[in-house]
């Protein structure tokens, strides 16, 4: 069975981040995780809000529209964000070792050659990233143990960018040299994506941007005509999304780029082709309806276990059961015949608890509870 586990930081929606999940489709999986980088994401100058609210509302219409493409790319998908695997994984104090014996042994000629990889912005990454990077590829191999009400079985692959080539033998060879119960899964590296990007920027085609943005962004990327094969793979990214392209007010299936001989040429072919894939994305995703997922609760320390499980009984219970998103506090009562003032006060001690939502019509935000009882013990 193939397992895979990816990232991604979906900062805007850029065409990079779309064709990831195109590239995902074509490695057959029988499975996915994938981790959302949300810290990542909060940090960044791109991701310019100045409410925290704006910020999560967001990335939560991005996170939509990936979970639409996973939808209509039929892929059996599970999503976990960053920001908590990042805390599950510094919370066992084995794992937190060996990040920091992999963070301590990095060295910055290891990280120099990143430079030497095509189409990828090595320079642009900050140290955070770095973390992250590190920190992923140990919650891919840990997978299980991190986020046990998930999976019961490790991710066969990790689908990454190229940018992992240059931590992954370092990485590799300290997992195994510490005897641990997993093995580093198999990598699959996104392949053969140009990166267009503004040099002072550092914005790249992205889904809300207009056709002459793209094209001031291509125009400042691009100061001459590229490769041919970085043309080509251009066109074979955009034909993952499109039936044909468009050269010179014509749709084309195939396109002998020796005939784009001049850069006022190449620059329209990138600019309206992006634009047009970005409508067709738009297209597809109007179609799709996220379909609701059950959501589980990793309980791995008391303070959890207190907030959570101990309040809990069964007149809870019985309320919990009808929270669904279509009944409001009066039909929860009508339907369990309990008073509504005891229903409206246990809705509101759940609702502190964040066991259910703020809305006139609750719906459970946990639907199940995973007690991770070795842990808890070992914290005594």
């Amino acid at each position: 069975m193939k397992i895979i586990y990816t990232n991604i930081s979906p900062i805007t929606k850029a065409y990079t981040n779309i064709n990831h999940f195109f590239y995902l489709k074509k490695q057959n999986p029988q499975k996915v995780y994938l981790c959302v980088w949300d810290s990542f994401v909060y940090e960044s100058h791109l991701f310019g809000f100045d409410k925290q609210s704006a910020k999560e509302q967001k990335l939560q219409e991005n996170v939509a529209l990936i979970e639409k493409l996973l939808e209509y790319l039929k892929i059996d998908y599970k999503i976990i964000y960053l920001s908590e695997a990042w805390s599950r994984l510094f919370r066992n104090p084995n794992l937190s070792r060996l990040f920091q014996k992999i963070l301590s042994s990095t060295t910055l000629e290891q990280i120099k050659e990143g430079f030497s990889i095509g189409y990828i912005p090595f320079g642009d990454i900050d140290l955070s990233r770095i973390n992250y990077i590190i920190a992923d590829y140990m919650i891919a191999t840990y997978l299980p143990e991190l986020f046990p009400e998930l999976c019961n079985s490790q991710p066969t692959h990790y689908l990454t960018s190229e940018r992992f080539k240059v931590f992954q033998e370092n990485i590799n060879h300290i997992l195994k040299t510490n005897f641990t119960k997993y093995s580093p899964p198999n990598t699959i590296f996104v392949t053969n994506v140009p990166v267009i990007m503004h040099p002072e920027k550092k914005i790249i085609p992205s889904m809300e941007m207009s056709p002459e943005t793209i094209k001031r962004i291509a125009q400042a990327h691009y100061k001459e005509l590229p490769t041919q094969k970085e043309m080509h793979d251009f066109a074979e990214l955009l034909l993952s999304v499109l039936d044909s392209l468009e050269f010179k007010g014509k749709k084309v299936k195939d396109i002998n780029f020796d005939k784009i001989n001049y850069y006022n040429e190449f620059i329209d072919f990138v600019s309206i082709n992006l634009y047009n894939y970005f409508n067709k994305i738009n297209e597809i995703t109007a179609k799709i309806e996220i379909k609701n997922k059950k959501k589980s609760l990793y309980v791995s320390n008391y303070d959890e276990f207190y907030n959570y499980l101990k309040p809990l009984n069964n007149i809870k219970f019985g309320i919990l059961k009808h929270c669904d998103g279509n009944n409001t506090s009066l039909d929860i009562s009508k339907k369990t015949g309990l008073n509504l003032s005891t229903v409206s006060t246990y809705l509101t001690q759940m609702k502190q608890s964040k066991l259910v939502d703020n809305e006139k019509k609750p719906k459970r935000l946990i639907d199940s509870f995973v007690i991770d009882v070795g842990v808890m013990e070992n914290a005594e």
